[in-house]
């Protein structure tokens, strides 16, 4: 079934006020940095920094913030992001007006593409070789250096996951592989599972349609040209070669009605998305074994699997060969999309590197496509009811940012009322 999106005509607004910024760029801290040729160490950098970005497509500088607002259809609760190029997370209402803001940097970078906001207040924050527990007040809890990436969950007795890039030596090329940091609430390793050192169990489960292998045997006693990280207007563009899995996701299950009749898909275990092989998997919690994967041939390097409370899993399908994006619902015993977003034309809804889909209580989907600097809500039908523009642009582009996420109101209400001066 493919539902489509409706014309925006209900409402419009003007944020005031453009911001050009600038990014400043930090190397990370692992000790071994300083002895990596050049080359590496830029793609240490760039790597750690989710899809730094913009639109390439030139924007009207007016046309920003909530652009379309149906409060009859949409589910009213506030709005939390937070941008790599400021340093800054928000909480936005539902007409996109500030209500809070955390903000941290120090010297080596700023805040990275993505925050968790936990329920006291605080902040897990990823940052350019760090993870960071800030409170509601921006203060620093603690800091562990890290080179952690993309995403960080808490698990139900209040430790975290976080994804870290590790590099091996793999078919006689240096290469980018992930690992799962398991990290107590106040910051100590844990435990740890690498994707290099159960490679040939990760082979034995998932499909290896795209596995780098072949690749990399085609490389063997050559160094990558300078060419593999290049510039162009609107984007920094880092070459995949030697990135084995890059993992973008880590979702720590909850209840729901699958995970009572099938174990694979109980609370505490692991929903993670391996995008260069295009494919999601469900991980043990406790031994970190693949229990389900699905995706090669169906996805295209995708983000941010979610489990829905019905046992279905959501998916950003980004769609990076066939040009345009959708977001799908899956039946994850059957392998069956039950249900799928697309626009109409279907090129009208693309982000080719990140993006995210949240399912709301009242079923409507909230997707951020996050390459343009848009984020939109839809009713199970694909009727568009709510539209957010990123205000920031530099030049005649939207600033792209990862995630945005819907917060239930009597959540954000709560925390505001205990935090108010």
């Amino acid at each position: 079934m493919n539902f489509y999106g409706h014309t925006r005509t209900l409402m419009r607004m003007v944020m005031p006020g453009l911001f050009l910024l600038s990014i400043p760029f930090g190397t990370l801290a692992d000790e071994a940095t300083s002895k990596k040729p050049d080359w590496y160490q830029r793609l240490e950098m760039l790597r750690s920094v989710p899809y730094i970005s913009h639109s390439e497509d030139l924007v009207d500088a007016n046309e920003a913030g909530v652009v379309l607002y149906d409060p009859e259809k949409s589910y009213a609760g506030y709005n939390f992001y937070c941008t790599n190029h400021s340093g800054k997370a928000f909480l936005l209402d539902m007409m996109g007006q500030e209500v809070h803001r955390w903000e941290y940097s120090s010297r080596g970078g700023v805040i990275a593409d993505h925050a968790v906001l936990l329920e006291n207040g605080d902040l897990m924050v990823i940052k350019v070789g760090d993870l960071l527990r800030l409170n509601w007040d921006s203060d620093l809890i603690w800091r562990k250096k890290m080179s952690a990436h993309h995403d960080v969950a808490q698990a139900p007795d209040g430790s975290f996951y976080a994804i870290v890039k590790e590099r091996w030596a793999h078919r006689d090329k240096q290469v980018w592989f992930d690992a799962l940091v398991h990290i107590s609430a106040k910051g100590e390793e844990l435990d740890r599972w690498s994707s290099y050192k159960n490679l040939a169990q990760l082979k034995g489960v998932l499909d290896t349609r795209s596995f780098l292998d072949t690749v990399l045997d085609s490389t063997r006693g050559s160094s990558p040209p300078e060419s593999k990280i290049s510039a162009s207007p609107g984007r920094l563009r880092v070459h995949r070669d030697l990135e084995y899995f890059h993992m973008n996701t880590v979702n720590i299950i909850p209840d729901n009605d699958l995970g009572e009749k099938d174990g694979r898909f109980q609370r505490g275990n692991l929903l993670v998305c391996f995008r260069n092989v295009n494919q999601i998997a469900v991980l043990e919690k406790d031994t970190y074994r693949v229990l389900w994967a699905w995706g090669e041939g169906n996805l295209e390097e995708p983000h941010h699997p979610t489990m829905l409370p019905n046992g279905h899993i959501l998916v950003f399908d980004n769609g990076t060969q066939r040009r345009y994006s959708r977001v799908v619902e899956l039946d994850p015993l059957a392998e069956y999309i039950v249900w799928e977003y697309m626009a109409d034309p279907p090129d009208d809804f693309y982000s080719c590197r990140k993006g995210a889909a949240q399912r709301l209580p009242n079923g409507n989907t909230f997707i951020s496509e996050s390459d343009q600097g848009r984020v939109f809500e839809v009713t199970h039908e694909g009727e568009l009811v709510w539209e957010w523009l990123n205000p920031v642009v530099i030049g005649r582009h939207r600033q792209g940012y990862y995630r945005m996420l819907r917060l239930p109101a009597a959540f954000v209400d709560g925390l505001l009322e205990v935090h108010r001066d």
